[in-house]
């Protein structure tokens, strides 16, 4: 800076003067004003204030031009700022606030900043105050920096919650401000997810719930897509499609905390290639077929009338299920039921196997003699 802005001693209600700033810069810095309460920019042109190549004019000073301003230079190598304190001898010198504390919700463990600068002649003492006790600025864990009126809590604690107030005090009067600070610890998903076993079609209800419950965000993911965004999740139908894992969110300020579960869906058997009726005769042979899916996979046995079929001579069944009849004789004629069975159940279809006996003699004619006129009799 050439010239820095210097307000003059005494400055009254109704004065106007001139803030010089001037810069020398290469390349050329654009030069920025902000003016209390809480260092807003000064933008355009007014009555009251004017930029002008020297400086800001600032014209029939008024009470509110009482805190902090700043003048600010910037080229493509950076920012440079001075900031200079504007005191206005008013009729009333009482504090008046030029910024105040705003109640925040935090986390365990965030930072937290509580702004709190008051203007009057001569300048207000400014004091803190958590829950009516004073608090004492210099403790360990908090950091007070008057010129910014900041007061920051390094690393908020449950113990930390509670309302805080700052007074500011001259010999004209005192005015305060408060605040609360709520503080919220790492929500804790209870009870423990559980894993999931449906079968297909079935509808299924996944709930999580959290301690602390208020200003928790609940959702639900699925192969790391949001399928749900509330503590509950209900699918009215479930598909193979619906399995996996799941995971449940929940945020609050502190944080998010994270658990899962595993849901299986299961599908009752199915018949891809169902048994079907054959007739053959006997000393034939066939394969009576039965393919089935299902998740999990079926066992499948074969069943005639209420007896499990074994492996015989004349029966087999195959490693892809199949029946298989070898030189079949009449006796094991019957309606043969496949019968698929997994977790999620038992299904059942049957066939009816026919087998025609081959025809043969018993009884052979013979020749017999016959008397004219009477009867004769042979057998077959």
């Amino acid at each position: 800076f050439t010239s820095r802005p210097v307000p003059p001693a005494n400055i009254h209600i109704g004065d106007t003067f001139t803030l010089n700033c001037q810069v020398a810069a290469r390349p050329a810095a654009a030069v920025a004003w902000t003016r209390p309460p809480l260092n807003t920019p000064i933008t355009t042109n007014t009555t009251h204030l004017t930029i002008t190549s020297l400086g800001l004019v600032v014209t029939n000073v008024v009470q509110a031009d009482m805190g902090q301003w700043s003048c600010s230079a910037t080229n493509s190598y950076g920012t440079v700022t001075v900031h200079f304190q504007m005191n206005i001898q008013a009729a009333s010198n009482a504090p008046a606030f030029t910024s105040q504390p705003a109640s925040q919700t935090v986390g365990v463990g965030a930072r937290v900043t509580l702004r709190c600068q008051a203007g009057g002649v001569p300048s207000p003492a400014i004091m803190w105050e958590k829950d009516s006790v004073d608090i004492d600025l210099t403790a360990a864990g908090l950091q007070w920096i008057p010129s910014t009126g900041t007061l920051t809590i390094l690393s908020a604690s449950l113990s930390d919650a509670g309302s805080y107030s700052c007074t500011a005090t001259n010999a004209h009067g005192s005015v305060s401000a408060a605040a609360t600070v709520a503080v919220e610890a790492l929500a804790v998903i209870t009870p423990a997810l559980r894993n999931q076993t449906v079968v297909a079609g079935n509808a299924l209800t996944l709930t999580c719930r959290s301690t602390p419950s208020l200003g928790v965000r609940t959702r639900w993911l699925l192969n790391g897509m949001v399928v749900g965004m509330a503590s509950a999740l209900t699918i009215a139908s479930t598909a193979l499609a619906d399995g996996g894992q799941y995971w449940c969110e929940a945020t609050n300020s502190a944080g998010t905390a994270r658990a899962s579960l595993f849901v299986t869906v299961q599908a009752l058997p199915t018949f891809t290639t169902p048994p079907s009726d054959v007739i053959i005769l006997a000393g034939s042979s066939v394969n009576v077929p039965c393919r089935v899916s299902g998740v999990p996979p079926p066992t499948v046995s074969w069943v005639l009338g209420s007896t499990t079929v074994q492996n015989t001579p004349h029966v087999s069944i195959g490693g892809d299920n199949t029946l298989a009849i070898v030189n079949a004789d009449t006796t094991i004629s019957g309606a043969y039921t496949c019968v698929a069975t997994n977790a999620a159940g038992t299904a059942r279809s049957s066939a009816k196997v026919v087998i025609i006996g081959r025809l043969m003699f018993t009884v052979f004619p013979k020749d017999v003699t016959a008397v004219a006129g009477k009867g004769a009799t042979m057998a077959c």
